[in-house]
């Protein structure tokens, strides 16, 4: 798992591709995007597993994870993604999905609702960019830390038409 030194400024945030993506360029840019925006990325690059960000939380100690898909398979991968880690004790940490999640052209808030099911705080379906996701890490962190997450917050839409 690449990432910033224990002792670097920022939040910890666990990030990856689930399922059989390999989109490496995509991830990539991610992690640099959350550095540069002050977070500490630990990132556990493709094909990866909801066992593997829950480990990987566990290890690091992070808040949070952005699970990406960007080849439009992610449902299968992400199913139960919210149960297993409430299995695992880490129902605190905020969990967010984005990318391209879903084949072919099915409406935002179809895929919003799917994903939220799964167990993720925040979706972002086909984002425009990656600075909304940044900016509502940032303010869901915060208020995380102030109210604990519950279920005021899961169920919020993303970026990318996902509202």
């Amino acid at each position: 798992m690449s990432g910033n030194s224990p002792g670097a400024p920022g939040t910890g945030v666990v990030l990856g591709l689930v399922g059989n993506d390999i989109h490496v360029v995509a991830n990539r840019v991610l992690e640099i995007g959350m550095a540069e925006h002050g977070f500490r990325p630990y990132n556990l690059g493709t094909n990866n597993t909801v066992d593997d960000f829950a480990d990987a939380v566990l290890e690091t100690g992070a808040r949070a994870v952005l699970v990406a898909s960007v080849n439009g398979e992610g449902q299968k991968s992400c199913a139960g993604f919210g149960a297993r880690f409430a299995a695992a004790g880490l129902a605190d940490v905020l969990r967010y999905v984005g990318g391209n999640l879903a084949l072919g052209d099915r409406p935002a808030a179809e895929v919003t609702r799917l994903y939220t099911g799964f167990g993720f705080h925040r979706v972002f379906h086909r984002p425009a960019s990656l600075h909304p996701v940044f900016e509502a890490l940032r303010a869901d962190l915060a208020r995380s830390a102030l109210e604990g997450i519950g279920p005021a917050l899961v169920g919020r839409g993303g970026g990318g038409g996902a509202r």
